[in-house]
């Protein structure tokens, strides 16, 4: 059952680092965020907050298991603090590709589930699935706030993906991104804004998305982490800098906004083509 009020923690920042050192701030993130609002329902972290990979031999180099150093530290702190972590994607081993994975972690630290991206980027100068094998499942998963999704970054440019989760009855969706401003065409932190804005819009949905900021791997990410209310308003945004943003979340509201909107009462499915 969901709760009426969910706090979360959005927690941008730059992995412009070792994985050690990446796994440093985010500890040191957590107990902030944890500082800050202590009774937090769950802590966001960005795409690769613990190490983005830029080709296979660096991404096979730096990958892990799913029980390995990275995520074991997570779920301690987890535990320690008694919250639900989502702590961004990470390269997991997959024989001679990575997966980019994003796992959810629960308030007794135990893995609950895991989301490989499913759309990988090939465009704009990145090739992602030259060492990058994608995710054949959705995720969607019930916790104690709420059923959740999460989408990865350039997942975010299907809606299909956000719209499946939302049939299948999430009450937020989260997403954790390393999301450029581009280095081809124009800069895009308005295709951000759009992107989230519409999803909300769309499927009548909180979303919280997680993105990096900075130069990591020569590629500069925007920043703007943002919390979009169900009617496409962002609530919380953040500047390009390491922040900890904070938001409460009213799934009240949430069902308002839809019981007013005809958007689900009016779909004809028996007509779309998929």
């Amino acid at each position: 059952m969901s709760k009426q009020f969910v706090k979360v923690a959005l927690c941008q920042r730059s992995a412009d680092c070792s994985k050690q050192e990446n796994l440093r701030h985010i500890l040191k993130a957590i107990q902030e965020a944890m500082r800050r609002c202590p009774d937090l329902d769950v802590i966001v972290f960005p795409e690769y907050s613990y190490y983005e990979p830029h080709d296979a031999q660096d991404g096979l180099a730096n990958a892990e298991e799913l029980d390995g150093p990275f995520i074991q530290a997570l779920c301690q702190a987890a535990q320690r603090y008694h919250v639900n972590i989502i702590p961004g994607s990470f390269p997991e081993i997959s024989g001679y590709k990575i997966r980019n994975t994003c796992p959810f972690i629960d308030r007794k630290g135990q893995v609950l589930s895991r989301y490989s991206k499913i759309h990988l980027m090939n465009w704009n100068g990145i090739r992602e699935s030259d060492f990058t094998e994608a995710g054949q499942e959705l995720s969607v998963l019930d916790t104690d706030f709420g059923r959740i999704g999460i989408l990865i970054g350039f997942d975010l440019r299907f809606p299909e993906l956000a719209r499946s989760m939302a049939l299948k009855g999430v009450d937020i969706l989260f997403c954790t991104s390393c999301f450029p401003w581009g280095l081809e065409y124009a800069s895009r932190p308005d295709h951000w804004d759009i992107l989230l804005e519409s999803t909300t819009l769309y499927n009548l949905t909180w979303v919280c998305a997680a993105n990096q900021f900075g130069q990591v791997n020569g590629e500069r990410h925007l920043g703007r982490s943002m919390v979009v209310d169900p009617w496409g308003t962002p609530v919380a945004v953040a500047s390009y800098r390491e922040e900890i943003l904070l938001a409460t979340l009213d799934l009240g509201y949430q069902q308002t906004i839809r019981s007013r909107v005809g958007t689900w009462e009016s779909r004809r499915p028996d007509i779309y083509e998929l």
